[in-house]
């Protein structure tokens, strides 16, 4: 199973509070039975993170939970410092890992190999920029706030990003954002972004395949605010910067690509457990082959 793959099972079994999952060879390609149970790891897990969300260090290598996975990097500070808390934002290839810190309201994306000492602090990633500029209307520029940091993938020396922000005194609708770094920091991109709008429209991904960069354009909120003409599957090329459209209009809550087929996890109405869910039967992760990708422009898509 590809990291990507294994990213979605684990922002599946996040989303809905579950344990591990009974592979199933069921009908139309259903790869992933999901069974409600407790959560696999909460914050104070593994003996990894304390309760108050700091770090204690481990001896030899983390422990094998995966949303525990950047706490041994996570060192303390003084107390004029504010306590940075372990995300799961995590990725790891070949000896390097990407992983994000929250201080406060504030988060930071990292980098570090496995391999370097602990006295070698973590290398800081490219983030967004403190301002953004059209944003808004009137388009001037304002300060970026509440910045998240959806997901992270690492492939190579690139790092994609998923950010979700709000600019200055500009409240409702967040901004979102799919941008592309690589860990010397010496090139960083915008690939999409957009505004979500009564439609809940959210990206999901990324995933990093044959030097191409892929994400879901999904509407989480009414599947009508988004266009297979401009919403679904979305690759874009490192190399030449060009873009790549599979459309569709779901509202799934997962998705990654391995570069063969497209997994993903169906919406919040199916496998959630609030009012106006369905069965949770029909929960799982499916794999879709051969998506019928076609060139378009990258105002399309931007």
């Amino acid at each position: 199973m590809s990291q990507q793959v294994r990213t979605l099972v684990a922002a599946a079994l996040t989303f809905v509070g579950l344990a591990t999952p009974a592979l199933a060879q069921a009908p139309a390609q259903r790869l992933v039975d999901l069974e409600i149970a407790p959560p696999p790891c909460a914050s104070t897990a593994a003996g990894c993170c304390s309760a108050a969300g700091t770090a204690r260090p481990f001896a030899s290598a983390p422990p094998a939970t995966a949303s525990c996975e950047t706490c041994p990097f996570a060192r303390s500070r003084s107390p004029s410092t504010p306590t940075p808390i372990p995300t799961p934002r995590a990725s790891r290839r070949r000896g390097r890992l990407v992983f994000a810190r929250e201080y406060g309201r504030k988060v930071v994306p990292y980098t570090k190999l496995l391999l370097a000492p602990r006295s070698r602090p973590s290398d800081r990633l490219a983030a967004l920029p403190a301002k953004r500029c059209g944003a808004v209307d009137p388009p001037d520029c304002r300060a970026i706030e509440g910045s998240a940091l959806a997901a992270m993938e690492l492939s190579g020396r690139w790092v994609a990003q998923s950010w979700t922000y709000q600019p200055d005194s500009f409240p409702g609708f967040r901004q979102n954002e799919i941008r592309l770094t690589d860990v010397a920091r010496t090139d960083t991109r915008q690939i999409a972004a957009m505004t979500t709008g009564l439609g809940g429209q959210t990206y999901l991904g990324p995933s990093i395949v044959s030097g191409r960069v892929t994400f879901f354009r999904a509407c989480q909120g009414d599947p009508g605010g988004c266009s297979p003409a401009d919403s679904g599957a979305i690759r874009y090329r490192i190399a030449d910067r060009s873009y790549e459209l599979a459309g569709r209009n779901e509202a799934w809550t997962a998705w990654a690509y391995d570069g063969a087929a497209a997994y993903h996890v169906p919406s919040a109405l199916v496998c959630g457990e609030g009012p106006g869910s369905s069965s949770t039967d029909e929960c799982g992760i499916y794999r879709h082959d051969d998506l019928p990708w076609r060139t378009v422009d990258k105002d399309r898509i931007r």
